[in-house]
């Protein structure tokens, strides 16, 4: 990921890395293992274990997503000195459209015979849309709040990152994040809205930062080699099992400690943590999330968040072994491979002729 300049120093490149599939590949086992103690237990004290599990399995998502991104969005502004929007959203339209429109026609359908209750019509398409962590209150479409809140995200973040001079995309992300992060805990702590109705988790007014995290560390890896040599210092001092423990610890007890607090803190060490894997040269972590069927996880992470959700969350009405673990599980896996394979790949190969190439 990095290479020496004819200086002495650093300079960070970006290119294809198999860790951050298994990076992928551990924020989708979280979801799943999060939603089984959720939804299948009876223990009060299981079930937050497995909402935090789950909520931190999409904040692994939300960071990766922005530090890959802004990568490939930083190094086509500095080799062409524009970014083509129309190819971009091209990009997004290809890699998220099809297995969405797979799982929402199967949906639409269950949803006619009865299998599934809980959609009024307005929320398939809010879904559709991008505006379900807006609009809608089922279980059936609850996790597409996530994608909602990224491609919102990204209907304006590569406007934006074009049209602000590109020597300060860095600072002035770093401030965005900061902003947000600090109003997000001011409205917290003086209680503008109630906590419980997961407004700030969901809307994009209080989450962009935990993209946006993600955007700051990529610039300062390809833009900063100051940065890239103390990351790299630190990333060998510090263990990484002391990070991974901390990130833990902070995802299970932090909210009771700092609600105003805790996913900014959260945020701070998943950015630490992907700096220290992208860098990586050895280590338990980087022969874990290299390992091939992490890997693999990962590449069907997308399909097996979509369809996870029926069968691991939905619980009326009933489907008998379907919606009972680990059944649940493995057709949640066996949707996900047939997804990836027979709509997700085909989409991507076309996708890859509207990407930036530096050749």
């Amino acid at each position: 990921m990095s290479k020496s300049t004819p200086g002495g120093g650093e300079k960070f490149q970006f290119q294809y890395l198999p860790q951050l599939d298994g990076f992928r590949g551990l924020a989708v086992i979280l979801v799943l293992s999060g939603h089984v103690l959720e939804f299948s237990t009876l223990s009060l004290v299981w079930r937050r274990l497995g909402e935090a599990s789950a909520s931190l399995g999409v904040f692994l998502f939300f960071v990766l997503s922005g530090f890959l991104i802004t990568n490939l969005l930083y190094v086509e502004r500095r080799d062409t000195g524009k970014i083509s929007l129309r190819n971009f959203y091209i990009r997004r339209v290809l890699r998220l459209g099809p297995a969405l429109l797979l799982f929402l026609s199967v949906i639409v359908f269950l949803r006619a015979r009865g299998a599934i209750t809980d959609i009024p019509r307005y929320e398939i398409l809010s879904s559709l849309f991008y505006t379900r962590n807006f609009f809608g209150h089922s279980n059936s479409l609850a996790h597409l709040w996530s994608l909602s809140l990224e491609e919102q995200f990204y209907l304006c973040w590569p406007l934006v990152f074009s049209l602000v001079p590109l020597k300060r995309d860095f600072v002035v992300s770093v401030w965005v994040t900061a902003s947000i992060a600090i109003w997000r805990g001011l409205a917290i702590h003086f209680d503008l809205f109630d906590y419980g109705q997961g407004i700030y988790y969901v809307r994009p007014y209080f989450r962009f930062d935990s993209i946006l995290i993600g955007a700051c560390l990529a610039m300062a890896l390809v833009a900063r080699p100051e940065f890239l040599l103390r990351a790299r210092i630190i990333g060998l001092r510090l263990p990484a099992t002391l990070l991974w423990s901390a990130l833990l610890w902070w995802t299970f007890f932090g909210e009771s400690i700092s609600r105003p607090l805790y996913l900014s803190i959260q945020m701070v060490l998943i950015a630490c943590l992907l700096g220290q894997l992208v860098l990586a040269e050895r280590g338990w972590s980087l022969t874990l999330f290299r390992q091939p069927s992490m890997c693999y996880v990962g590449k069907i992470s997308y399909s097996l968040y979509l369809w996870q959700q029926i069968f691991l969350v939905t619980k009326i009405p009933n489907w008998g072994v379907l919606r009972l673990f680990p059944m649940n599980v493995l057709i949640s896996f066996a949707l996900a491979v047939v997804s990836y394979h027979l709509i997700e790949k085909p989409a991507l190969r076309l996708k890859q002729r509207f990407q930036f190439s530096e050749h």
